[in-house]
């Protein structure tokens, strides 16, 4: 896997290895986290110079797109890569232990494409952080811009810190209730190999070890490593956009991680959209399990 992907990219990854690194060892202990919550909300600013278009390509092809879809553009699930040191930042202000930090949902709107070749401007907020059923919620922004300061994307993006154990059965969604209601239809499948959860790594810079290290992988209830959550999503993506259907309002949540190897994951949609003209999605596996679950439009 190392050989596909070749090791003068983790020289391209260094903001992200070292501001997501830097913000998990930092607030791993209660000696060095930050002692109380900042008022929110907090607005920090990032320069993001040109991107590496050889690695753009690379993470397009592991993705599933085709060589001519994104000739002059960025996917926007790319975000992956470009706002994870802004993330990292953001969610290093909350006085908890981000190891433990599980991504639950994002939503993406795509307002105009990120162009190849031109810098990124990017305004970050931590919006939100509250304690509710025995997890700190945390709800993070960022705001990219193009070099003429057009806003190009807005990422709000949903973790959740465990702490400690919840009292009771977790309530049901009401989204999934909801999306229950409608009719689905599989528009494509995709598999995740073994060493996807390496592969996307070492694309995007995220290295967390629940998802790069078996070892770490097979101490957990899973006994193997998991596939992160935007790689979930970013082949979720091009098989809608092999589809035929464009993205431009994306609101999803994980409900389930999902373990390395799967074969036969369904992206499924349904026939009819919801009352705000939204299409429901979904993400299941092969047997059924569903691992992501949203809608767009």
């Amino acid at each position: 896997m190392l050989a596909d992907y070749p090791l003068k990219y983790l020289a391209l990854h260094w903001p992200n290895i070292r501001s997501m690194g830097w913000a998990a060892l930092r607030n791993a202990t209660p000696v060095t986290r930050p002692g109380r919550l900042p008022e929110l909300p907090v607005h920090h600013s990032m320069h993001v110079p040109a991107l590496n278009n050889e690695l753009i390509d690379q993470y397009a092809a592991w993705a599933g797109a085709p060589a001519t879809r994104y000739r002059q553009e960025m996917p926007a699930h790319f975000c992956s890569h470009w706002a994870m040191p802004m993330l990292a930042r953001l969610g290093s202000l909350a006085p908890y232990n981000l190891l433990s930090l599980l991504n639950q949902g994002l939503r993406m709107q795509v307002h105009k494409p990120l162009k190849r070749n031109e810098a990124i401007g990017l305004r970050g907020s931590l919006v939100d952080v509250s304690e509710q059923g025995g997890k700190v919620r945390i709800h993070t922004r960022v705001q990219a811009s193009n070099p003429a300061g057009e806003l190009a994307m807005v990422i709000d993006s949903y973790s959740t810190v465990p702490q400690g154990t919840s009292q009771g059965k977790t309530p049901a969604n009401s989204n999934t209730a909801k999306r229950n209601e409608y009719e689905f239809t599989t528009v494509g499948n995709w598999n995740a190999e073994e060493n996807d959860g390496l592969a996307f790594a070492m694309l995007t810079g995220d290295f967390n070890p629940i998802h790069t290290i078996k070892a770490v992988g097979k101490r957990t209830r899973f006994k193997s490593c998991i596939l992160h959550g935007f790689g979930q999503l970013a082949r979720t993506l091009e098989v809608l956009h092999n589809a035929g259907l464009s993205v431009a309002d994306l609101d999803v949540r994980w409900i389930k991680p999902l373990p390395l190897p799967s074969t036969g994951m369904q992206v499924q949609t349904s026939t009819t959209a919801d009352s705000e003209g939204y299409t429901q999605l979904r993400l299941a596996s092969a047997c059924g399990t569903l691992h992501m679950v949203g809608r767009f439009k």
